[in-house]
């Protein structure tokens, strides 16, 4: 993962934590809602701003927004690095006033995003093979909830395709199930590449009220 920059005071810091690293600022004790609300807009204008630096190669490309992806009411800034196929995106969230970074997620530039369920849906397709991800976040973290792959060894020897849900191998008949346990009703508003990222966005999006 790219290296971030320290910002004024704002420290780095590599964490192992559900599979992303914190920067900013964390009190052993839990942030009060008004320190939280007031600490989000500086902390995410910080990370966004390291996307324009000129060291960041895909400089230029990346858009971001803002949404609140488990209903805390704080939102989660999601950047996008670019809209071709292996590009993700990265989600920022905060907790007790620290922000973690869990990244990328999805293809194109965006994921699929469930308002009812708070699912994060992530999915890439290549070779003929496609490999699909659900997550959540709790507690600022995010939670895998379910894994699958649909690959193809050979394309000479299709019965040689391969089912797996949460590492594990199916059948065809259980991929689908387990498929359609979880759903797939995702919100067509939704899209991590809303505004660009530059000072007079970043200062512009930021100053709204949330």
């Amino acid at each position: 993962m790219r290296a971030l920059k320290i910002i004024g005071m704002i420290a780095v810091i590599a964490a192992v934590a559900a599979g992303g690293f914190f920067f900013g600022y964390r009190s052993g004790s839990a942030q009060t809602e008004t320190f939280r609300e007031l600490l989000w807009r500086d902390l995410y204008a910080s990370v966004l701003r390291t996307y324009i630096d000129p060291e960041y190669p895909d400089s230029g490309f990346a858009k971001f927004n803002l949404y609140d992806l488990d209903g805390d009411g704080i939102p989660e800034l999601i950047v996008s690095g670019g809209d071709f196929h292996a590009a993700g995106a990265e989600i920022y969230t905060l907790y007790r006033g620290a922000v973690y970074c869990h990244g990328g997620f999805g293809s194109w530039g965006d994921f699929g995003y469930e308002p009812e369920t708070g699912y994060i849906y992530s999915g890439y397709s290549g070779m003929g093979c496609h490999y699909a991800s659900i997550h959540q976040i709790v507690n600022g973290q995010m939670i895998e909830i379910a894994s699958f792959a649909d690959t193809m060894a050979n394309f000479e020897h299709p019965e040689d395709r391969c089912f797996e849900v949460n590492g594990e191998k199916v059948s065809e008949d259980e991929y689908n199930r387990a498929w359609e346990e979880y759903g797939y009703n995702t919100d067509d508003d939704f899209t991590a590449r809303k505004y660009d990222v530059n000072e007079d966005e970043i200062a512009r999006v930021l100053s709204l009220p949330y």
